[in-house]
């Protein structure tokens, strides 16, 4: 059996490591495992890098019979293990593997790589039945001393709130310790520093500035999707924090089981913490927010007018926000008051020129999603894998569309109306009893309403 050094082969070490982890405890694991890496995995031979003499001498000693035990019942190969001293623990990386599908930009000179934000505060946070959680588990991660958990994992739909919490977060640790060193960026500013170390072969200043911190906020992490070399830095950027007991938040559109084109590794990683969801605001806490977001303006902006916006603009607090900042302006350019007359008319473009979703729009997320063909769908097929995906479209489709359940029926096979009813409760039912369920198609409605 033949492996060579690629994401086969590199999963298959990290899955070795996480067994070796169980095992032996995380105290042994940070001594002697976690400055190792793959070098190669080929004819049977697995090599493995170490950082010195005395890690190579332990290793072989003590723990050689549990990797080959390991491998072999991994991969069904009994291998010979041959350990190195390289110097560093990190994986080698070519040039060409991480930065093949990145569309590469140097780095701006701004510190951690973004324009904070300093009015996100954690204390002008909305907080209602949406975010109570994620809200919680912010306050929980910044506050001094021994926290809960050191991993946090927030997760919700785009404009919701998540990266106020990151930012909240990293503003309320800069200002209480001038002694604690915290590192919020987007994934994308991450990615583009770490290709531009690398091909100016500064990886190890790199390395130093991000695993030397005592907090790593990363902001949109399903950015590191499809780019496999990034990933498997990032994943050797988690395990020295996490080895170290630093606090780790990351946020992203989708759960992490959801993220298409990550390593299984990396998933795993992001759901070893806490995990908690950032929901649509109901109409009264988009209210409030609203509210919070025009205490300040020169004219008062009526409560009728905000509740037009939230009905209206309800896809994502970005939208209302952006609803509520323009009618202010033009209310100040035209020295006019705002009401409700007003709203409708500067507003009205916007909310009657928003892109209606098709059925085809939704049948395509769907099928590319499930990796079914659109004529299975429409075919007379049962099997549990295809009707399954037939009725999460009809599902979409009475969320999403005015369609009726005969356009609904007759658009996807031509199949009864009372068949759509069914499939609509017991897609219900499923979504009530299974909250991986939920998540699941609330991510195919943003996939759906991001087109």
């Amino acid at each position: 059996m033949n492996h060579s050094t690629t994401k086969n082969s590199t999963d298959i070490w990290e899955d070795v490591l996480d067994a070796i982890k169980a095992k032996v405890g995380i105290r042994q694991y940070n001594l002697w495992f976690n400055n190792t890496h793959l070098i190669s995995f080929e004819n049977e031979s697995l090599s493995i890098g170490v950082p010195n003499q005395f890690v190579l001498t332990k290793i072989r000693e003590n723990y050689e019979p549990l990797i080959k035990d390991l491998i072999k019942e991994i991969t069904k190969v009994n291998p010979a293990i041959n350990l190195h001293v390289e110097g560093n623990g990190h994986s080698k990386i070519s040039d060409k593997a991480v930065t093949g599908n990145i569309k590469f930009e140097k780095p701006s000179n701004q510190d951690n790589g973004f324009i904070n934000n300093s009015k996100l505060l954690l204390e002008n946070y909305i907080v209602g039945g949406c975010n109570r959680l994620a809200y919680a588990a912010a306050l929980e991660i910044s506050k001094p001393g021994p926290v809960a958990f050191n991993t946090l994992f927030i997760h919700g739909s785009i404009g919701v709130g998540k990266t106020h919490l990151l930012q909240g977060i990293w503003n309320r640790l800069n200002s209480e310790s001038s002694s604690v060193s915290a590192v919020y960026m987007p994934a994308e500013n991450w990615t583009n520093e770490f290709v531009y170390a690398l091909k100016g072969g500064r990886l190890e200043s790199f390395r130093k500035k991000y695993r030397s911190v005592d907090i790593f906020l990363v902001d949109d992490v399903h950015f590191l999707a499809n780019k496999n070399g990034v990933q498997e830095e990032f994943i050797h950027t988690f395990n020295t924090l996490h080895g170290l007991s630093k606090r780790i938040v990351f946020a992203s559109d989708a759960h992490p089981k959801f993220m298409n084109q990550l390593k299984e590794s990396l998933v795993s990683r992001f759901m070893s913490g806490m995990i908690a969801k950032v929901e649509q605001p109901s109409v009264n806490t988009s209210i409030q927010i609203l509210r919070s977001k025009t205490a300040n303006a020169r004219k008062k902006v009526p409560d009728n007018v905000l509740e037009f916006i939230s009905e209206k603009f309800n896809d994502s607090v970005r939208s209302m926000e952006s609803a509520v900042t323009t009618v202010m302006a033009y209310a100040n350019m035209s020295k006019v008051k705002i009401d409700l007359k007003l709203a409708t008319e500067t507003l009205s473009e916007l909310y009657n020129n928003k892109k209606s979703i098709t059925l085809k729009d939704i049948e395509g997320v769907v099928v590319s999603h499930y990796n079914v063909s659109r004529s299975d769908i429409h075919s007379a097929n049962k099997s549990k894998n295809i009707a399954l995906t037939r009725q999460i479209c009809m599902y979409l489709a009475k969320v999403l569309t005015e369609s009726s359940y005969q356009e609904i029926g007759k658009y996807f096979g031509n199949k009864r109306h009372t068949t759509v009813i069914f499939a609509i409760k017991k897609l219900k039912e499923k979504s009530k009893s299974s909250a991986e369920f939920q998540s699941q198609i609330e991510n195919l409605i943003r996939m759906v309403k991001k087109q």
